[in-house]
């Protein structure tokens, strides 16, 4: 039996199917990776997937093995510059779990859409693959929404770190008015002694609004350097402003900052 393989086509779905799965990768575990990057490791992926189908006289399953896992692996070091080989395995794993929900999906509108099985075309299947990957998404964009996530932080009181757990807050909008960077809020008690270090000319005062407080003012200060540990990645952000809280900032003490959600998210 013949088959006729288009590969203009089978490198444009295995092109986009890759986006959306790094995306989603991306997503999950705050990776910071440009788009362009991701865009070239799908292309480049989608290249090799083609030569691999078109080698000679080897079983198609046998090339599908080498594709996931092989293939996979290289590209997902490619797209994320990952140092720990436990981050690749985990990347890995919800990668190829994320194919499994879109495959499942496709086979579940084939099967209940009238008429999609017998026509189920190169645009068909990225129509199912594009709502897959957008409930995937949903989903994703929920569960950031109910569970809470805590951040390693490391604070450089000019020549002393401070060490603490803070926490992202989608509810902190606070910029500092003047350069409008973000600023994070830090019980004041953790710092103790600490803020004496601060040159007077690193302090600010910062202009918020709140519930019951139409208009009020939070001390901060400008440190030189903090580190936020975001999932296996240490991102470091230099000038930063810290408002410094007289009441704490969780009841629980779980934690003792709360993060500008700039510091975290993949904006």
């Amino acid at each position: 039996m013949r088959y006729t393989i288009y590969i203009d086509r089978v490198w444009l779905m295995d092109f986009v199917i890759t986006t959306y799965l790094l995306l989603l990768v991306r997503k999950t575990y705050r990776l910071k990776s440009g788009i362009i990057r991701l865009f070239i490791s799908a292309a480049a992926s989608a290249v090799a997937f083609v030569l691999l189908l078109l080698l000679p006289g080897i079983w198609w399953p046998v090339k599908l093995f080498v594709q996931a896992v092989c293939m996979e692996p290289l590209l997902l070091k490619a797209a994320f510059s990952f140092r720990t080989k436990e981050m690749v395995v985990k990347s890995y794993i919800c990668m190829s779990s994320y194919g499994l929900l879109m495959g499942g999906f496709i086979c579940f509108v084939s099967g209940y859409i009238p008429g999609m099985r017998k026509n189920l075309n190169m645009w068909n299947v990225l129509a199912a693959v594009t709502a897959a990957a957008g409930l995937i998404d949903l989903y994703l964009r929920i569960r950031k929404k109910r569970t809470r996530e805590f951040f390693a932080v490391k604070l450089d009181f000019y020549g002393e770190m401070l060490t603490c757990k803070g926490f992202s807050d989608s509810g902190n909008s606070l910029f500092e008015p003047y350069a409008k960077r973000p600023v994070s809020i830090l019980a004041r008690q953790t710092v103790g002694t600490l803020e004496k270090r601060v040159p007077p000319e690193k302090h600010y005062l910062i202009p918020f609004h709140s519930i019951g407080k139409r208009h009020g003012l939070l001390e901060a200060v400008e440190l030189p350097r903090m580190e936020v540990e975001v999932g296996e990645e240490k991102r470091v952000f230099q000038k930063v402003v810290v408002a410094l809280s007289e009441d704490v900032v969780t009841e629980k003490g779980n934690y003792q900052m709360i993060l500008h959600p700039k510091f975290v998210n993949n904006d």
